[in-house]
């Protein structure tokens, strides 16, 4: 927690985890009452959701390698972040089925691609020695997020109706983004100087943790450290 705390693109990245696993998991969390009484669908239509939903995530771990040829891994966080809030607005003022489909699958082509963006970043800035660790610390916020916002995102729509976990998604995402934006510049350069081991964090390699809404768990940067100079340079050529 210390080296993440010290490390500002680290930081941000688990920050920016935590937080819009908040407003995922306030609207995810009444999915279902969501399906039933504002698309008026039953169990296969929701089942049908889902499914599109994976649909978009085996495109988006399709085009991946495509994307980071084209598109830098800064303005692809910056991209998803922007997909992700204007999801919630559109599932909160659609009634219509079909509507609700395409917007799901859009996600979840969003969700594998940050998924596997967000890990790649992790491993390049992370030691080698505390990659499992970090991992850990960012598995917290995933998961503590995830817990927050299914409890706020319950009583929202106990008290205001089964859209208000999604109001209060979009409007704590666009706020975090526009806070968060210009620090996304940091996140997708993590050649930053080297910070040294606390004393006992240098006893080897640990198993790494999962990322943002059960998305992908490696990647095209899995493994990679800062092992030699070459390696940073290499790294930062493809991040810039």
């Amino acid at each position: 927690m210390r080296w993440t705390w010290r490390h500002p693109a680290v930081r941000t990245l688990v920050l920016t985890i935590f937080i819009f696993n908040v407003t995922f998991g306030a609207a995810w969390s009444v999915l279902v009452l969501y399906a039933q009484q504002r698309l008026g669908l039953g169990a296969v239509g929701f089942g049908v959701i889902t499914t599109v939903q994976a649909v978009g995530g085996l495109v988006g771990t399709a085009t991946y390698g495509w994307l980071t040829r084209r598109v830098t891994l800064a303005n692809l966080m910056r991209i998803g972040l922007i997909i992700e809030t204007l999801t919630h607005l559109a599932l909160a003022l659609t009634t219509t089925a079909w509507v609700a489909m395409g917007v799901f699958f859009v996600f979840g082509a969003h969700a594998f691609v940050w998924g596997t963006t967000s890990v790649t970043v992790r491993q390049r800035a992370v030691p080698t020695a505390l990659q499992g660790r970090v991992g850990s610390v960012n598995l917290v916020g995933v998961f503590g997020g995830l817990v927050i916002g299914s409890a706020v995102g319950g009583a929202l729509a106990q008290h205001y109706g089964v859209t208000a976990p999604f109001w209060f998604a979009f409007a704590g995402s666009a706020v975090f983004v526009v806070v968060i934006w210009r620090r996304l510049r940091h996140v997708a350069h993590t050649d930053e100087q080297e910070q040294p081991l606390d004393v006992g964090d240098a006893d080897g390699g640990d198993a790494d943790g999962g990322d943002l809404h059960g998305g992908p768990d490696g990647g095209p940067g899995e493994g990679l450290g800062e092992g030699t100079a070459q390696g940073r340079d290499e790294v930062d050529e493809r991040l810039t």
